[in-house]
């Protein structure tokens, strides 16, 4: 596989290749930033215009299965200038890269900043991949921090069994992962100041499942209150278990280890790596209709379905790609051949096969319908509906897809625009032919456009209504459309539950 491939591999399974590393004066001489916060002062690094403190602990050392503790106090000055641990890693293809320095002990953050002074909007970013994969540190927000005057905020939190695994004798078990992103905000309130940011306007902004971590943060109790904005990129309230679904993937990660079903408390003390293994072997198997690992209706940390129960009043900007799941699909077996199962079972033979006829029917010739099919059922509808949910809930509403061609060698892609999101541009990772410079202010709209909604101005183009569908096309030339899909095509989903999903 080649090394764009490697970089395209990264993006979809979670990580951003292209946004790592400081882009902004990183030959220049380094300075010491000390942010004193209430917890304690913290040693970051200023290069050129930003400031970036990595490797911040915002909850103690967690406990397996147990909910975060907040990071305790500290004396003196701690050193934030290396990224902290990632969390430990699933594997959902061989083509995968493999991630450094994995460990439970994970929960930190990075911040970006022009400097420790003044009151600037704050975005808080959270990573995609599947919630198996990914780390905060893949994704530099240098770009925000110097032409975007934002504080930029990237974290870790608890991936696949570790931050998923449903156990009922374990209160909250099966949402870890969200408690972890709600105890980082909880720190962003209480400690921002000090980077320079405004803990009144916080901002969170994430893809894939980052993006599907924001749905869920919109209807959860605990979340109300910590944030004002959200960006959600190829995202939605989805996927979401039932309790009865997640024990399947919990019945199949005791199989795997040899547990019995009365046995799941062992699984705390299982050795990490096995327990990694076993949730890889769960979470690629195409019988079970893949993403095992995702949050649950527990009744506690989700008393109900996040749609049915948006924050009031939270704006949101909402997009995916065109091309949503082409590569994806097939770079993940589990993906392509597991979503499809699970419409089907969800929805039922007799919708999914209605869906399938009008795809066929009204897809053009020069597209897969069967692409368009499961890209409309793994974002692009649960995008739909959660802006329709929000709009109903009070909110501003604001759509986009990204369209450009150029923007990798299959072009507008699943993850293909993170790049863009960040302000950066690998020419390496463009389609052949691609003009750089286009490319170029193209990131630098899309940055634009993100760090104004998060100042609270708006994106820059007319807002979603349900009768005025109004979309922002990124291209090489950004255009409005007056909806982002076919409407005979939205129309055929008429009728499927969006919290079956």
């Amino acid at each position: 596989m080649t090394g764009i491939d490697r970089r395209r591999m990264l993006a979809l399974t979670g990580g951003a290749a292209l946004a790592t590393g400081l882009s902004a004066g990183h030959a220049e001489a380094a300075t010491e930033v000390i942010a004193r916060t209430r917890s304690g002062a913290l040693r970051g690094v200023r290069r050129g215009g930003a400031v970036v403190w990595r490797g911040v602990r915002y909850a103690e050392p967690p406990e397996r299965f147990a909910a975060p503790v907040p990071a305790r106090p500290w004396t003196g000055v701690r050193d934030a200038t290396a990224f902290g641990a990632a969390a430990v890693q699933v594997k959902l293809a061989p083509a995968q890269p493999d991630v450094p320095n994995q460990s439970e002990d994970c929960l930190f953050l990075n911040v970006y900043s022009p400097s420790t002074r003044g009151r600037r909007p704050v975005i808080v970013w959270i990573h995609g991949g599947a919630f198996v994969a990914g780390s905060g540190s893949d994704y530099d927000g240098t770009a925000y921090a110097t032409r975007g005057d934002v504080v930029l905020v990237t974290i870790n939190y608890r991936l696949g069994a570790f931050g998923f695994l449903y156990q009922p004798h374990r209160p909250g078990s099966g949402n870890l992962a969200l408690l972890d992103q709600v105890t980082a905000l909880r720190w962003v309130r209480e400690h921002i100041a000090a980077f320079g940011g405004d803990p009144g306007n916080v901002t969170v902004m994430g893809e894939s499942a980052g993006g599907m971590s924001i749905g869920a943060l919109l209807g959860m109790p605990a979340a109300r209150g910590l944030f004002r904005r959200a960006v959600v990129q190829s995202g939605g309230v989805r996927p979401i278990f039932t309790r009865k679904d997640a024990a399947v993937t919990t019945s199949a990660m005791l199989r795997r280890l040899g547990l019995r079903e009365d046995q799941s408390a062992r699984l705390a003390r299982v050795p990490v790596e096995e327990l990694a293994a076993a949730a890889s072997a769960v979470a690629v198997d195409p019988d079970l209709g893949g993403e095992r690992f995702h949050p649950v209706l527990d009744g506690e940390v989700l008393p109900r379905h996040p749609i049915t129960a948006l924050a009031p009043g939270v704006d949101l900007v909402i997009g995916t790609c065109r091309d949503e799941a082409d590569q994806l699909a097939k770079m993940v077996p589990s993906f392509g051949k597991g979503l499809p199962k699970a419409m089907r079972d969800k929805l039922g033979d007799a919708a999914w096969t209605r869906l399938q006829d009008a795809y066929q029917a009204l897809t053009p010739s020069t597209r897969d319908w069967e692409m368009d099919l499961l890209s409309g059922a793994f974002v692009v509808m649960p995008s739909v509906w959660l802006a329709e949910a929000a709009h109903r809930a009070g909110a501003r509403v604001w759509q986009y897809r990204f369209d450009y061609a150029g923007a990798s060698a299959a072009g507008p892609v699943h993850g293909a625009d993170i790049p863009f999101t960040f302000g950066t541009v690998d020419e390496r990772a463009l389609a052949p032919g691609a003009d750089v410079a286009v490319a170029r202010a193209l990131a630098n709209t899309m940055l634009d456009a993100f760090s104004a909604f998060a100042r609270g101005d708006g994106p820059g183009w007319r807002e979603f209504t349900p009768r005025e569908r109004t979309t922002l096309l990124f291209d090489a030339t950004p255009t409005v459309s007056a909806d982002r899909i076919d409407p005979r095509l939205r129309a055929a989903w008429d009728g499927i539950d969006p919290t079956a999903f």
